[in-house]
């Protein structure tokens, strides 16, 4: 055992991990071989595998499932997803001091009772910030009566959406006005 040893472990200096691999060794010596593998483990039936063209069909079906769900998902997507605006029910024109100008999409009525519109002005000075606004007004007899909201102006076109819940009848036109001042900047009139 001792020569079977020191040809299977050759020279180690350290005489602490000599002794523990000796150790080891004597264990494993000690110890019975494993028994004969018995002749029903050694006939075990392996399942036959799945045919590898069957894999591949398996996978492309499921990958043109998954492309076919994707292109109705876009499909349908693209169908119902048009440009969002409503067409105006009419375009009131406005005028200004100078260049400036400006327009009302007035939107068909809401089942509130409410009258949306898309306000375009361009041309009047930009807002200096939040607290430097304009407002549109309705009119009566060209005065300025009721609000239909405000807004900041940016250079250039500046486009707001705006709702009022007043009767458009009994009024007879628009004007802006800036905040602080009844100077009408652009008027329907």
């Amino acid at each position: 055992m001792s020569e079977r040893f020191d040809e299977l472990v050759g020279e180690i200096e350290d005489p602490a991990e000599r002794q523990r691999l000796r150790r080891v060794h004597e264990l494993l010596l000690s110890v019975e071989a494993p028994p004969e593998r018995s002749p029903e483990v050694a006939t075990v039936v392996v399942p036959k595998p799945v045919p590898l063209l069957l894999r591949r069909r398996r996978r492309a079906l499921v990958l043109l499932a998954a492309a076919l769900a994707a292109a109705s998902f876009g499909a349908g997507w693209l169908a119902g997803a048009g440009d969002g605006e409503v067409e105006p029910e009419v375009v009131i024109a406005m005028r200004g001091a100078d260049r400036a100008s400006g327009s009302i999409e007035l939107l068909p009525q809401d089942a509130s009772g409410n009258w949306p519109m898309r306000v375009h002005v361009r041309g009047l000075e930009p807002s200096r910030d939040r607290a430097d606004y304009y407002e549109l007004w309705l009119t009566k007899d060209g005065r300025p009566t009721d609000s239909c909201g405000r807004f900041t102006l940016h250079p250039g076109v500046t486009t707001v959406s705006l709702s009022v819940p007043y009767g458009l009848r009994k009024y007879d036109g628009w004007v802006v006005t800036r905040r602080g001042s009844d100077e009408i900047l652009l008027t329907t009139a």
